[in-house]
């Protein structure tokens, strides 16, 4: 798979077995990085974390030049996922997904790691996505994550602590996204390899199917204009996550995220930038 993930500054993508790189000047340039198998990535304020194996978790404080192994909790399972609390900067929270161990919760922004697995029973999880903070007059001021597993979807109004299954969506998930406006909406969505797009307008709590979606969801995105899909053969955008339209002269993507006021999209061929115009 291809991801990306940025510093404060800078883009950086690793496609899958051919390593990590920084987006530089317009070119992919390559950055050493201790994983054998390297399966995901991600960057905060202070530091640049990479999962994997045999490692699990690895993390740099110069971007890149040098690497430190984070301790486990008596786990080897490969790491197949990262994401951060969008408070990271204060919390030190990060979450892992792993192959086979299910969740791991990291509270020093990813130098020790321990289980939290309770109310978890797939521990496959193949993708994470937090809501976005509350706004500070809604209560009780749940901190809401949600995980892709291989026999549905998880979410965790704790920050990762304690995990209950969405009614409705059953099977592998491995891809999902939250909206901007989460708080007001509710609205999740979720893709499946080969059952389509589901859409929660609850918060997280239920799924349905999206009808004429298509059957193979390789990679979510919310914006502030909408949401993108990309399927096997091309881009595609919705208003609401229910009716959708491709995009004009777009590739498929594995993964698409947005970092500053550009949209990238990323492939086993290396990322590209995605018009704004076309989320207006």
């Amino acid at each position: 798979m291809y991801f990306l993930f940025r510093t404060p500054m800078t883009p950086f993508g690793q496609p899958g077995p051919e390593g990590l790189f920084r987006v530089q000047n317009g070119e992919l340039e390559p950055v050493a990085q201790p994983q054998q198998h390297l399966y995901c990535c991600c960057a905060i304020h202070d530091r640049v974390l990479v999962g994997g194996a045999p490692f699990g978790v690895a993390f740099s404080l110069e971007d890149g030049e040098n690497w430190q192994a984070g301790w486990f909790d008596d786990v080897d399972a490969p790491v197949l996922c990262l994401a951060a609390d969008p408070n990271v900067e204060t919390s030190g929270v990060i979450l892992a997904g792993t192959d086979g161990a299910g969740l791991l919760r990291s509270t020093n922004r990813g130098r020790h790691w321990y289980t939290r697995n309770f109310g978890l029973h797939s521990y496959n999880v193949l993708a994470l996505a937090w809501a976005p903070p509350a706004p500070e007059n809604v209560w009780p001021r749940w901190q809401m994550v949600f995980a892709c597993t291989e026999e549905g979807v998880y979410f965790s109004p704790n920050g990762g602590r304690g995990w209950k299954r969405a009614e409705g969506a059953e099977g592998v998930f491995q891809t999902l996204a939250v909206a901007k406006d989460y708080h007001t909406s509710g609205i999740v969505l979720a893709g499946t390899e080969e059952a389509g797009l589901w859409r929660s307008a609850d918060g997280g709590h239920s799924f349905e199917a999206v009808d004429a979606s298509p059957r193979q969801v390789n990679a979510l995105a919310a914006t502030a204009g909408g949401w993108l899909l990309s399927d096997p053969e091309q881009v595609w955008r919705s208003d609401d996550g229910l009716t959708w339209t491709p995009l004009s002269d777009s590739r498929p993507a594995l993964v698409i995220q947005q970092v500053g006021d550009q949209l990238w999209s990323g492939d086993e061929n290396g990322v590209s930038k995605l018009a704004l115009l076309a989320m207006a």
